[in-house]
């Protein structure tokens, strides 16, 4: 199945021309409004569950754990993606054609792209600090929040600067097929335009793809041989409660990580794809369209999953009944005040007897 794309693209008119931008839909209009409803729905879903994210790291200080620190900020990314390019593809496809011309069409994709680059790399961040703690446990002090933040805001610089090479003359932001949405030039043909197409793929889905399941992988390990260990009376560096709390983040960060995946595989190999076919045999419109929605929507469904697996969340906020065990580096030094305490020996205490008709203070 292919599209010759030359029939819908005028080889005469200029991006420079405002009519390039406002030309309408060439696919049923129906189904691009469709998803452009979608979208809408997913833009007021994506700002509740990325605001209640980041509202529970900002109020509770004992959410602020190193590994949480890249969920803070892909969750703040979340948000302002969710209010930006969601509403801005959403609107343009209820209405059939671009609204906002070629600036609105540019910042659309940079928010786009910033997302799912930063994502991937502050995904990455996220495996990587739990698989060092756990390989390394009598080391992970070493894992401060300090370091994390540092390391979230170097991947996000990384990812700007991806995302604004195409400013700089390395391929461009153009209208995808259907017109209602924006996104990297993927069916020209020329050797820049290609060179980052393939560039893209692979420092961008590729080499975190593979770090995300080696890094996963040696985590489950860590944790079974760990469990395995302390069956055998062998020391390590965690206990039995402990392995079973980290076993539940671990399947929490996997779970998020395969949403991603998921959300962003289609997207990736099909325009990966049509850009090696060229436009005369690329995909049809409405196929690359479906799978950039698709991405797109991933800024409801990571913290949607986030939300939903982790032991410190529940789909109201926070889940208080967490917080109050406190958080894993600072569990032995949880105090409970106002809470007597029993001696073990309880023979020593004497029994006496509790007089009638007397009101406690």
């Amino acid at each position: 199945m292919s599209f010759n794309y030359s029939t819908i693209f005028d080889e005469d008119l200029s991006p420079d021309d405002p009519l390039f931008w406002s030309l309408p839909t060439p696919v049923s209009c129906d189904s691009v409004r469709t998803l452009g409803i979608f979208l809408c729905i997913a833009a007021l879903v994506g700002i509740v569950c990325n605001g209640a994210l980041v509202y529970s790291f900002a109020r509770y200080k004992a959410l602020r754990t190193p590994s949480n620190i890249f969920v803070m900020f892909i969750a703040g990314i979340g948000l302002f993606a969710s209010c930006t390019i969601l509403p801005l593809t959403g609107t343009s496809s209820i209405y059939c054609q671009w609204l906002y011309q070629r600036a609105g069409c540019q910042f659309s994709a940079i928010i786009a792209f910033l997302y799912g680059c930063a994502s991937s790399y502050l995904l990455c961040g996220v495996s990587l600090s739990r698989c060092y703690m756990i390989v390394r446990p009598f080391k992970a002090k070493n894992v401060t929040v300090n370091k994390c933040i540092i390391i979230s805001i170097i991947s996000i610089l990384i990812a700007f600067i991806w995302t604004m090479l195409p400013l700089m003359g390395w391929n461009e932001y153009t209208m995808d097929g259907a017109r209602t949405s924006c996104c990297i030039n993927w069916y020209d043909r020329r050797a820049s335009y290609v060179s980052y197409l393939f560039f893209l793929f692979i420092v961008v889905y590729c080499i975190p793809l593979v770090i995300l399941v080696i890094a996963n992988r040696i985590t489950l390990e860590g944790l079974k041989r760990m469990h395995k260990n302390i069956e055998n009376g062998i020391q390590t560096g965690l206990n039995r409660k402990r392995i079973e709390m980290e076993r539940r983040i671990v399947r929490s960060i996997i779970i998020t990580t395969c949403g991603f995946i998921v959300t962003w595989t289609p997207y990736a190999v099909t325009f990966f794809a049509s850009a090696f076919r060229g436009k005369e045999y690329a995909l049809p419109p409405m196929v690359t369209f479906s799978c950039a929605c698709i991405a797109k929507s991933s800024v409801i469904w990571i913290p949607m999953l986030y939300i939903g697996t982790s032991t410190h969340f529940q789909l109201q906020f926070v889940n208080q009944d967490a917080l109050n065990e406190g958080i894993p580096n600072n569990r032995g030094n949880t105090v409970l005040p106002n809470i007597p305490r029993l001696s073990r020996k309880i023979d020593d205490i004497p029994m006496n007897p509790i007089p009638h008709n007397t009101v406690d203070d």
